[in-house]
């Protein structure tokens, strides 16, 4: 088939179609990316169709790898696409941002992003690898609970050190414990070390206690044996 230089194909709808696709979507594919953007819309479908998600499933359609799919998610949350409520994933429309703010929010999403790539390393380091469910909580903490990812990082700490077996609702537990308190950051949590095991102060193992410095001064040589 040919056509004219400069125009288009004009292309026919299919009757009876059941996923409404809003045109803001195909707008921002550039910057979410083909994966993430393909993502939503499958997501969409379901939502329409009264599907359930598998993350597996829908990876499998797309015919990609589930750890691509995973991340297409985290971009997709990080640029407001999609709100994770725990056992409930809501798809929305994020507002237009005006261009004088453009390329601040570019700075923070990239901050944000940059932020909890390093919280799922640090867990994975420290614990094993966070499965896709345990990803979407961590960010959940990060995002609508707004606890910084150096806190919840603590908080793998605290749970290494007091749990004989790590787990993700022991660490899910120590978070909402200092959530109800008000912490939030780093500084909050510093304001308040008893909260934490792992920040309290333990002397190093060069000092001497006020007993041990008075014994040394009387007995010297004893002390030095």
């Amino acid at each position: 088939m040919s056509t004219p230089k400069g125009t288009g194909v004009l292309l026919q709808g299919i009757e009876g179609l059941p996923v409404q696709v809003p045109q803001t979507i195909f707008q921002h594919q550039a910057d979410l990316g083909p994966t993430a953007a393909l993502l939503w819309i499958n997501l969409l479908a379901c939502a329409q169709t009264s599907r359930p998600v598998r993350i597996a499933d829908l990876a499998r359609d797309m015919g990609v790898d589930v750890g691509e799919l995973e991340q297409a998610m985290v971009i997709l949350a990080s640029a407001g696409w999609i709100n994770d409520e725990g056992l409930v994933i809501r798809l929305t429309v994020p507002e237009p941002v005006q261009q004088g703010t453009l390329e601040t929010a570019v700075a923070v999403l990239d901050e944000e992003q940059a932020s909890f790539e390093w919280l799922v390393d640090y867990y994975a380091a420290r614990v094993g690898n966070p499965s896709p469910e345990e990803m979407r909580k961590l960010l959940y903490w990060m995002e609508r609970r707004q606890v910084s990812h150096e806190v919840i990082a603590v908080a793998i700490e605290e749970m290494c050190a007091g749990a004989a077996r790590p787990s993700f609702p022991y660490l899910e537990g120590i978070l909402r414990n200092w959530h109800a308190q008000g912490i939030r950051t780093y500084a909050d949590l510093v304001e308040r070390p008893t909260l934490a095991r792992v920040l309290q102060h333990k002397p190093a193992e060069e000092e001497l206690t006020a007993a041990e410095l008075r014994w040394k001064e009387v007995f010297p040589d004893e002390f030095n044996d």
